[in-house]
């Protein structure tokens, strides 16, 4: 291609060329001259430069003057004060931004006497120490975490540094910057925006970019919320978008969302067995701790134990919390009432209730909630025995509890012909006033055929459970115990009723013996009541289930007073002194000496009427008058 280009053979270029050649030729046999084209100098010309320069003094080094602490402080004032400015904040181009903020600085009264900062200076010692600061603020988060009880503030800061050392390899020293920054509310948001910002700014109305970048996808900050006539018609579009799609039955996309649900429970998995490592720890921290030695229920229930607070101080101690929850049992009043006696709010007593009826429940109900055992049947027959009624091993009947806070959805179901709503509690209790079976929850709209329904009683009957009883009457042998019931039971073998007007003198011995042993359950629930008002007041929980644990607690310690109380019942009295016991072991009451009385005083009576009568009619009233005279 050079040989076609016409350039290359004129007569200018060839001669160029040469000249250059022999330029070149001079200057490698050592002549001192130098090609007019060559940027070296003689010696004259750079001996002449040389004494020009001499004349010169040399300029000297500036040195770098670091920031202060103060200048720090006041820099960050600076900031702080420039982007909270309420007309223009950091809408604004970033040039003006930091030259408003070096003005701010200048203009400080106490940086008198120090040098004057240029806006990029504070721009770069800004982002230096923004950069630094939030490093420290995720490291003090860090320490924060790990805090303990009994550490201090300094302790954490002690922490927070050796962190930041250890992932920096550098000691922190803008504690000022951060004391600064950590408590203010922009630079808190921003810091916390920091990692979902993205790279874009927002632009001004000239085209620069702000001052500080701004979250895209941050809906409160770039979009405005749609009105009424945009949204209605987006929800029409998105239904009739809907409607013309098919439902995904593909086996990909089944597969992704079962794939999707097994993550999701492999995450919770994860955090329910760290979050039960952390209560462990903590509760393992709490036992090292004490000193005092340690009991099965501080194991148990972690609610009584005697913890301290966030600030370091004791809370309520056990006796407290239980000493609430048994005088809201007992006397029945509002949880906030306790707050007179015990110093303790409205939301912690009734804590204290339901952690004490759980626990009650929980430690005590196996034993005080219990079916007779042989023991204890053998027991109740001997007392049935004595009382007359061979093979009675207690009464049965219902009671309500008024429920005043009964939703209103279900008032209807709960609701009977008083009008308010109630719970049903069905018992078996026995003449010591031991409740030995305790049925609690169906709606008072049910009477007691539509509850025995429902109820487990017979369930170890019908299972095959239910121990032997064996006992005589009539000279017929029975192998199934009963119960002392009120009309309204059906006609089973496991029930015994009374005879509705009786008229003999065998049913009505019958039937007052009946009725007198059957009110043992009447006489329990009388009792459980006036020892607990909370069950004889109206129910002020909302939810079914803690009424219910409410009840079973007042049942267990019922129980407890029972056992408690029940062998000095027969210290009072001896009963079968009044009783005539026979050869077949059963009562008999003599009535015979009461019922010959009561006729005769009827028969005289009646007789002195009818003389008294026949007298005057016959002789009149004077004749009456002068008979009495003689």
């Amino acid at each position: 291609m050079d040989d076609m280009n016409p350039f290359y053979h004129s007569s200018g270029f060839m001669n160029l060329l040469q000249s250059q050649q022999e330029d070149m030729s001079q200057f490698a046999s050592g002549s001192t001259e130098v090609p007019a084209f060559s940027s070296q100098l003689s010696e004259e010309g750079s001996e002449e430069e040389g004494n020009e320069a001499s004349d010169v003094k040399p300029k000297q080094s500036i040195s770098r003057k670091k920031w202060t602490a103060k200048e720090d402080i006041v820099l960050v004032s600076a900031w702080l004060n420039t982007s909270k400015d309420p007309v223009i904040g950091n809408d604004q181009q970033g040039q003006s931004f930091w030259k408003r903020i070096a003005a701010y600085v200048a203009a400080s009264p106490s940086l008198d006497g120090m040098p004057k900062r240029e806006h990029a200076q504070c721009k770069q010692r800004w982002a230096k120490v923004n950069k630094i600061v939030t490093k420290f603020v995720g490291c003090h988060k860090t320490a924060t975490t790990h805090k303990t009880s009994g550490q201090s503030e300094d302790d954490v800061m002690k922490l927070a540094h050796e962190i930041y050392y250890n992932d920096t390899k550098k000691n922190f020293t803008l504690d000022h910057a951060w004391r600064e920054l950590k408590f203010d509310q922009k630079w808190c948001d921003q810091t916390t925006r920091g990692g979902k910002d993205n790279a874009k700014r927002r632009k001004c109305g000239d085209g620069n970019a702000s001052s500080q970048p701004i979250n895209v996808e941050d809906d409160s900050v770039m979009t405005r919320p749609p009105g009424v006539k945009a949204a209605k018609a987006k929800g029409r579009k998105s239904a009739t978008v809907n409607e013309g799609k098919k439902p995904a039955t593909s086996k990909g996309e089944a597969g992704q969302s079962v794939e999707h649900f097994q993550n999701l429970w492999e995450l919770k998995e994860k955090d329910w067995d760290r979050r039960e490592k952390q209560s462990k720890y903590q509760m393992l921290e709490n036992l090292l701790s004490r000193t005092e030695p340690l009991s099965d229920i501080d194991f148990e229930i972690p609610f009584f134990q005697h913890r301290r607070d966030a600030t370091g101080r004791f809370g309520h101690s056990p006796i407290q919390k239980c000493t609430a929850a048994i005088r809201l049992l007992a006397y029945g009043y509002a949880s906030d009432a306790v707050d007179e006696y015990l110093r303790m709010g409205e939301s912690t007593a009734m804590s204290c209730l339901e952690n004490f009826t759980e626990g009650i429940i929980s430690f005590f109900g196996d034993e005080y909630l219990r079916a007779p055992t042989a023991t204890d049947l053998r027991r109740l027959l001997n007392i049935g025995k004595i009382r007359g009624f061979l093979g009675m091993i207690g009464s049965l009947d219902c009671m309500h509890w008024e429920w005043k806070n009964c939703p209103t959805a279900w008032k209807g179901q709960y609701t009977r012909g008083s009008g308010k709503p109630t719970i049903v509690l069905e018992a078996v209790a026995s003449q010591d006033l031991w409740i030995w079976h305790a049925f609690f929850g169906p709606p008072g709209t049910l009477n007691d055929i539509n509850i025995l329904d429902r109820s487990p009683i017979f369930d170890d009957i019908l299972q095959g459970r239910a121990p032997n009883v064996n006992y005589k009457v009539n000279g017929r042998e029975y192998h199934l115990a009963y119960y002392l019931t009120d009309g309204i039971y059906p006609k089973w073998a496991t029930f015994i009723q009374s005879i509705r007007l009786p008229q003999t003198r065998k049913d009505t011995l019958f039937a007052t013996h009946q009725e007198a042993a059957r009110k043992d359950v009447e006489r329990a629930f009388g009792v459980l009541q006036a020892r607990f008002h909370i069950i004889k007041n109206p129910a002020l929980v909302w939810d079914k289930e803690k009424i219910g644990n409410i009840m079973k607690a007042c049942i267990i310690l019922h129980n407890m007073i029972v056992e408690d109380e029940r062998d000095g019942y027969n210290t009072q009295f001896d009963v079968s002194e009044f009783l005539q016991v026979e050869g077949n072991q059963t009562s008999q009451v003599d009535l015979s000496y009461s019922t010959v009385v009561m006729i005769m005083v009827v028969v005289v009576v009646i007789i002195v009427l009818v003389v008294v009568v026949v007298t005057i009619v016959v002789g009149g009233g004077d004749g009456w008058r002068m008979r009495r005279f003689t």
